[in-house]
């Protein structure tokens, strides 16, 4: 089966991604000093709980150019896209107060559909 990419979606690293905007930000239900956000994307919405960064940290948050929320090994990692290429893994309290300033977002596919096949592994990678 061939999967399409519609206008808002992108391929970084081999990965099939959506763009998707913030949708709202509150406490986390699981744990008080957790944030949680959620995106709306085209084919629906996905919520992540991010670690409230520690006081003191970066007073003036800046917004990066866009960032991929991606399945990693331990589970939802964020990173830079550079050159149209995820770049490293970036810790996640750092993440929220760019995500929070306006960075442009793109989420893994199979993050918002389950079941959504990956290259070469099969529908549940």
């Amino acid at each position: 089966m061939t999967y399409a990419l519609s206008s808002t979606e992108s391929t970084f690293s081999g990965k099939s991604f959506l763009s998707a905007t913030l949708d709202s930000a509150h406490r986390c239900p699981a744990r008080s000093d957790y944030i949680e956000l959620r995106f709306t994307s085209s084919a629906g919405s996905w919520q992540w709980c991010f670690p409230e960064p520690p006081h003191g940290a970066d007073a003036e948050p800046r917004a990066t150019e866009s960032l991929a929320l991606t399945f990693g090994r331990y589970g939802a990692q964020a990173h830079l896209i550079r050159d149209g290429a995820l770049g490293p893994a970036l810790p996640s309290p750092a993440t929220l107060p760019m995500i929070l300033a306006g960075t442009r977002i793109f989420v893994e596919r199979r993050l918002v559909i389950p079941g959504w096949p990956t290259a070469g592994k099969g529908p549940a990678a």
